[in-house]
């Protein structure tokens, strides 16, 4: 039975990175990502630029759409590093919020958060090890229905010695094989991290709420509870949203690239006799995406609710009933609750389901003008 809401699938991903408080070896497994890092992102970006004059705008789109996604793992750790003092306020608030209020759980609601946190949190890091493993099936299987290929890299890099021979070669892909799932474990973790954080703050809210509604008659005492359990709530979304608010303004960045590279290689993949490799490479990849961008816009959206349900519970416990000195006491809870919980891209804008059904429109309406625009088998006649 699990006692909190802390996922164990989110804390083992976290300890992968090396960012989970307590972890042994800290300071190894930063210098560890800040040198791999570094030095694959530096000829990634070298062979796009050496090769863009050459290559295809086929090649260039793959490149390119492998690239991103460990810029975005990279700056995703740094946000954390630099926010460590939040990210372990968070962690230990959470801990603390099981134990000190569970005997308030009259309906088990930690422990349902827990299980529901721990399933879905342990789906979200198990689709980018799946979307990982098929990007390498495909790009293995390019390889070999590409017969004028031999001995290419799993993703393309500028390195300053010869790749095809032994051993180099292999200890290359091995490297490759490696950063690769591990980049993939870090991405899933800080995205099932959000979600994990913000279903706890619902349970939350929910026993508060709960507990309110529940306990008759309602006395100064328990209003008082109440209102300190709601700024202690407040407190601990500032919290969140100071950690996230620049991983979520990246991420849409990194989205917004890899969604039109994805896009395009599937266009191109859906239309070539030969294009069963590279689909697999993207098609899944494609859905991973999507997905994050779901989950970040799903929290934004599902703090907002609970907002609404924190002043919907002030305003439905009667308080015109109670004694003026009292009932005072709902009305700021009342006024703060109609501004809401915000989680935003950078500070810019908010978080919501709104936001990702616009983004979704947006592409749709991209991809209608350029089909309506030209024909598909003339735009890969161009390109060739």
């Amino acid at each position: 039975m699990i006692l909190n809401t802390i996922s164990p699938s989110v804390k083992l991903g976290l300890h992968f990175c090396g960012v989970w408080p307590g972890t042994s070896f800290h300071y190894l497994h930063k210098i560890c990502w800040v040198i791999a890092i570094i030095m694959l992102q530096t000829y990634q970006y070298r062979f796009i630029v050496m090769h863009y004059s050459t290559d295809s705008l086929m090649n260039i789109t793959d490149n390119l759409s492998i690239a991103v996604p460990f810029s975005l793992v990279f700056v995703k750790l740094v946000v954390t590093w630099i926010n460590y003092g939040a990210f372990c306020d968070i962690l230990s608030i959470m801990e603390q919020d099981c134990q000190k209020y569970t005997e308030m759980d009259i309906n088990n609601l930690i422990s349902k958060t827990g299980q529901v946190s721990f399933y879905l949190t342990s789906m979200i890091m198990s689709s980018y090890l799946v979307s990982a493993f098929f990007y390498l099936t495909g790009a293995i299987a390019f390889q070999g229905s590409n017969d004028s290929v031999s001995r290419e890299l799993l993703f393309k890099m500028d390195l300053p010695f010869e790749t095809n021979e032994s051993p180099n070669y292999e200890l290359v892909v091995t490297t490759q094989f490696l950063i690769h799932f591990s980049a993939a474990l870090t991405f899933g973790s800080f995205t099932a991290l959000l979600l994990m954080v913000v279903l706890h703050v619902g349970c939350q809210i929910d026993i508060m709420c709960q507990n309110l509604t529940d306990v008759l008659p309602k006395n100064e005492n328990k209003l008082k509870h109440f209102i300190s359990r709601y700024q202690e709530i407040i407190i601990f979304t500032e919290k969140i949203e100071k950690l996230f608010t620049y991983i979520a303004l990246s991420q849409l960045v990194s989205n917004t690239i890899n969604t039109c590279c994805e896009g395009f290689l599937i266009v191109i993949a859906l239309n070539d006799d030969n294009g069963l490799p590279l689909l697999i490479k993207s098609v899944l990849f494609y859905a991973v995406i999507c997905l994050e961008l779901f989950v970040y816009c799903f929290a934004g959206e599902y703090l907002r609710i609970k907002s609404q349900l924190i002043g919907d519970t002030a305003y439905d416990v009667l308080w015109y009933d109670l004694r003026p000195n009292e009932s005072q006491l709902l009305i700021p809870v009342i006024l703060r609750s109609q501004k809401g919980f915000t989680l935003t891209f950078g500070k810019f804008s908010s978080l919501s389901l709104e936001s990702f059904t616009s983004v979704d429109d947006l592409l749709s309406i991209i991809c209608k003008k350029y089909l309506q625009g030209q024909k598909l088998k003339e735009f890969l006649i161009i390109l060739k």
